[in-house]
């Protein structure tokens, strides 16, 4: 793949490549950046905020057997005041957009090829805990891009959507009688 060249030259001549991960997020007050490294990191037209002593993700579905899944983002550690102003502002978060790109590293941890897309997806409500310790977390769940979140499950399969899409199209008129173990000829001709 193209974007791995860099990095392919760099470990061919034995040198180490580090790994980090860029988060684009469109809060409705406007977009925020952040990554999961120490510091300001400047790069493609932002400033990449360092969020690695606080956030965490879940591991990025990859839709297998066509499945829409989900990721976690979670903010442990964090103090009352940060948690009542997440309160506070739910709305900047909820339905937002959310992406998040991989990105390589030379040892001089500079930039090492370009990013590329790992998870596109749009931002649930937060959750809210506090461990038997007194830690806070907020954690918030992302649906990835292939989610629907205006349709019902397999909506593309009933005889109101295909008619919608397909004004007085009949394929779909009797489905939902299979679905409770009747049985028609299927084509039936007369």
């Amino acid at each position: 793949m193209g974007f791995f060249d860099t990095t392919q030259k760099a470990l061919s001549r034995g040198l180490s490549v580090f790994y980090g991960e860029l988060f684009d997020v469109g809060y409705t007050s406007g977009a925020a950046y952040y990554w999961d490294g120490f510091g300001p990191f400047t790069r493609y037209g932002h400033t990449y905020l360092g969020a690695a002593n606080v956030v965490a993700r879940s591991e990025i579905p990859f839709g297998v057997d066509d499945e829409a899944g989900d990721l976690t983002l979670t903010m442990s550690g964090v103090d009352a005041t940060i948690l009542n102003k997440v309160r506070a502002e739910e709305a900047e978060i909820y339905g937002r957009p959310l992406v998040i790109w991989g990105q390589f590293f030379g040892e001089d941890l500079q930039p090492s090829g370009t990013r590329w897309q790992l998870f596109q997806g749009t931002m649930d409500v937060p959750t809210y805990s506090v461990s038997s310790f007194g830690e806070r977390a907020i954690s918030i769940s992302c649906e990835g891009e292939w989610t629907d979140r205006n349709n019902a499950r397999h909506s593309r399969f009933s005889d109101r959507d295909q008619k919608a899409r397909f004004p007085g199209d009949r394929g779909l008129e009797y489905v939902y009688r299979y679905t409770f173990g009747v049985r028609r000829q299927w084509p039936k001709y007369s």
